[in-house]
């Protein structure tokens, strides 16, 4: 009885939880999901909305639109010291509101591990744990990994952080408020919460499940 309550609630919580960057597993060392481990540390060649400046001059990062490479925005953050570097920037999949969003990180010092998500008014959405963040896609679902480094007895020690990220890259669509069937219901198979009509299952992601 008590394990039908908590699965209820979990799926009460995956329904009405926002949409947010979650921590999902933490490996030692430092793990890729390439063949060329050295691409999986610089990040897959996704494209971004717009052109940007890696580095956040005086904590600005300014877009740049790619039909005319006009000015979009400039967007100011309170990161002003140098050697932060612009990361990630992204449309509806850090996020779901339809809004450009980047990461911050400070490569001045080396060893800082904070990694500061801002969208393009200059709000910050998340901090995170690590050093050099990219996205990578497993099944067609996209994630957020990061590395960091601490030093434990004179050893240099190194971790890996994979987190989930609240959209799939298209406009309106949200892994966590999926727009569901009529007369659909939620099941629990093998772990996982999926969205079921009579004819057809699907993923919290909203993908159809073969």
């Amino acid at each position: 009885m008590k394990k039908s309550i908590f699965v209820i609630a979990a799926l009460f919580a995956a329904t009405f939880a926002d949409a947010q960057i979650t921590l999902l597993h933490v490996w030692e060392g430092q793990a890729s999901v390439t063949v060329n481990p050295y691409a999986s540390l610089y990040g897959y060649d996704f494209e971004a909305p717009y052109l940007y400046d890696m580095q956040a001059t005086n904590g600005i990062v300014r877009l740049y639109n790619k039909d005319d490479f006009s000015l979009y925005k400039a967007v100011q953050t309170p990161h002003t010291e140098r050697g932060f570097e612009c990361y990630l920037v992204s449309r509806n999949i850090l996020t779901t509101d339809n809004k450009v969003c980047f990461a911050l990180v400070d490569q001045g010092t080396g060893t800082s591990n904070s990694i500061f998500i801002y969208n393009e008014d200059g709000q910050l959405v998340t901090t995170l744990t690590g050093q050099t963040p990219f996205l990578i896609m497993l099944n067609d679902t996209y994630y957020l990994l990061t590395y960091s480094y601490y030093y434990n007895g004179g050893e240099t020690k190194y971790e890996t952080r994979v987190y989930s990220v609240p959209g799939n890259g298209e406009s309106g669509q949200d892994i966590s408020t999926p727009v569901a069937p009529r007369n659909s219901r939620k099941v629990l198979k093998k772990d996982q919460v999926l969205v079921e009509n009579a004819d057809k299952t699907y993923t919290l992601q909203g993908q159809e499940v073969k």
